[in-house]
Order: structure tokens, then sequence, then C-alpha cells
């Protein structure tokens, strides 16, 4: 278990790298496919002249599929009527090929038969993206290989926001084009810490949510100042002597060039954080500094592996037209509180409660609470909140 949670962090590490440059898609998709255990992994952009562009190329297979089959392949034609459909509904979900196409009609597609079959792309399991457009993901197994089942379903799952929220900046930013602001401004807005440092752990740059997980009484790192002047230098620490070396080593070798590493701290509760150190890109300039502030850097990563964010209760009523008492009952029940827990907290009876719950089902248009977790889920990667409050 542990294991696998170290391999999902480094792909979620990854993901972020392959937008800031200091990692490639194809290192990505090597990690998701490690994971998935897929043959195959295809991310393709369509850009508005119809061209096609693949983040993760994987050689002949890509050339031939951008080519031509991109046009025939099912699966694309499906996630495009979906994300025009109803894009909000089916961003970040993830489902297996046979839900999207039904089996039958695959194997007698022009695209299985031509390409498909050649290139070990049997069996399917897709996760929808998209920016301007649809932009889905696709992982691949071939005919001698296990189709997908549902605990892929539900590692893909994990992954998907973060895929998304990739896309999303990278739209933002755009190849080659980082000016100051807009990198401060992308890096604020990300739900996770964020914080560059030199090569002896001095920070140069941390964005809000970095600034307010280090400030926090007990958090995994902290800052504290070179000397007793208020003006002096601060430096990130990690909690234990130990950790703090680790963290320095990995800073070390992204700052000089290397490639850094991930590793977990522990908070003062003794919780885990995810944390990835990497080489800081020379193109993403702070106040202070014209070109080539990358040498010398390092990028920090790091995020609380134990807490569960939802959206706020104002957001939700905003986007769902819920009352207060509803969205407190709506990010009670995706935290994971039964109807009768939600019922003793608020102090009221059961009844209420599950008309309430009908309520939500029913201004969300989801189908029950399983989708409605995900449509939560969604919502808390643009605007998260940690320690919702029930009552």
């Amino acid at each position: 278990m542990a294991e696998m949670e170290q391999k999902l962090a480094d792909c979620v590490g990854g993901i972020y790298e392959a937008v800031t440059g200091t990692q490639s898609w194809q290192s990505v998709a090597s990690q998701l496919g490690e994971i998935m255990d897929a043959q195959s992994v295809l991310l393709n952009l369509v850009a508005e002249n119809g061209n096609v562009e693949s983040l993760m190329p994987i050689g002949e297979a890509d050339a031939v599929y951008a080519s031509y089959y991109h046009r025939t392949d099912p699966y694309v034609a499906r996630a495009r009527a979906d994300y025009a459909d109803n894009r909000n509904f089916h961003i970040g979900r993830a489902l297996p090929g046979e839900a999207l196409v039904p089996d039958r009609a695959f194997i007698r597609s022009e695209y299985y038969n031509d390409f498909a079959s050649r290139y070990e792309r049997r069996y399917m399991i897709g996760g929808m993206l998209g920016v301007e457009q649809a932009a889905p993901l696709g992982l691949y197994r071939g005919s001698s290989h296990r189709p997908f089942e549902n605990r892929d379903i539900q590692m893909l799952q994990i992954l998907l926001p973060h895929f998304q929220r990739a896309l999303e900046l990278r739209a933002r930013l755009g190849q080659g084009q980082r000016a100051n602001w807009m990198s401060q401004i992308a890096l604020d807005a990300l739900p996770i810490g964020i914080v560059i440092v030199d090569a002896g752990l001095r920070i140069r740059f941390v964005n809000e949510i970095g600034q307010a997980q280090i400030a926090a009484p007990g958090s995994a790192l902290c800052a504290v100042r070179s000397g007793p002047f208020v003006e002096g230098d601060k430096y990130v620490r990690a909690r234990s002597r130990r950790e703090n070396a680790d963290m320095l080593s990995l800073v070390e070798s992204a700052a000089n060039g290397g490639s850094g590493g991930s590793m977990r701290v522990m908070d003062e509760g003794r919780l885990p954080w995810a944390l990835l150190v990497s080489p800081t890109p020379a193109r993403l300039m702070l106040d202070d500094a014209g070109p080539g502030l990358g040498r010398g850097l390092a990028l920090i990563v790091f995020q609380p592996l134990h807490r569960k964010t939802t959206p706020p209760v104002e957001l939700l009523c905003d986007v769902f037209g819920f009352s207060r008492a509803e969205a407190q009952v709506a990010i009670a029940l995706s935290g994971g509180v039964s109807a009768e827990g939600v019922a003793q907290r608020r102090g009221v009876s059961l009844v209420t409660v599950r008309g309430q719950i009908r309520s939500i089902l029913g201004k969300s248009e989801c189908e029950n609470l399983r989708d409605f977790e995900r449509a939560m889920a969604m919502l808390a990667t643009i605007k998260p909140q940690e320690d919702p409050m029930v009552g």
C-alpha cells in the first residue's frame, strides 16, 4: 500500500513537472502505464486547424494514429459528443471502454481492425479531460492481457483531477510564454503548496496555499529565519532532522542539475505529506530576477495525504442553488458521514436529512450519491477548503 501511495505521489508530481517543463509527458505516460499496468497511454490535443498534438508520443503507433486514425477513433468521437453535451458532468470521469462504445461495435470498427488490433489496444479505460475541447486520456491493454477492472477505474479517478488542472495550467501559461506575473498567478491558483528554494533551503518564492500550509501550527514544513532580525532570510525546514537532511539532499541535487526526487514527511501529529523536489525551470522568473533564475534553485511541491478537501458552502450554493443547510449536508456526506450521523450532528430528524438528500440530488442533477461525490471532487479541485463545517 505504501509503495502504491509513493507511485501515485510520484505520478502526481510528474504531471505538474511536465507542465513546468522539468519532466517530459512521456515520463508521465511511463509512470501511469506502470501504475495501471497499461501497454500504452494516449493523450492528444487537437488544435483549431485540426492538427493532432500528442503529449505522450509512443513512436510508430502515435504517428499512424495522428496521420489518420484519430478521425475514426470511436472513443474520441464519443468523448467529443459527451463533452459538447455536458462538459461539467463528464470532466474527470473514468470509464471502461465498453461503457463508452459497445464491445461488438468496437470489434467490427475500421479503427479496431486496421489500427487498434495491431498496436495492443484491445481493452481501454478512459478519462475525460479538456479545456477548450475534449482531450480524453486513454489507457490500453492488448488482447493477451486482462480487461481493466473497477480498481483500475478508481485508481485513474484519483489522478484525473491532477491531469485536468495540468491541462488548464498549460493552456493558461502557453508554451514558451510564461511572463513573470503569469507564473506567479498560476502558482498561486494551484491548490497545492509550492516553494522555490536555493541549494541551502533559503526560500525565494512560495505560493499562497504554500504560505498558509507552512504557517499552520504543526505543519510538516515550517519557515525559520537565519538570525534574530525581522528582515532576515527565511528557510524551509522539515520537522525531524532526518527528514530535513533527506529534503536538503534532494534540493541540493535539483539545484545543481540533478533530478531531485520525492519523499514523505510527517507533520507534528505524525500524519503524512507528499513532497516532490525538482529543478526550477529557467523560464520561471520571479520579481527580482532576470533570465536564468532557475539555475541554482529547486522547486518543492508539497501536499498533505491525509486531508480530504471539499468545495466551500458558498460555491455549492452558487453552482447548484442549494440552501446553506443543504450545502452543509452535502459536504458532510462527501466526507463520509452517514445520513444518520448527519442527523445526529445537526440535531435534526433522519427524515429531514433524507429529504435534504433528495433535494441535493435533484438540484445537482445527479443520479445517486456516488455521482454527486464525483461532482464534489471536481469542484474541490477548483476551490478547495479543508476541515469542512458540518454543523
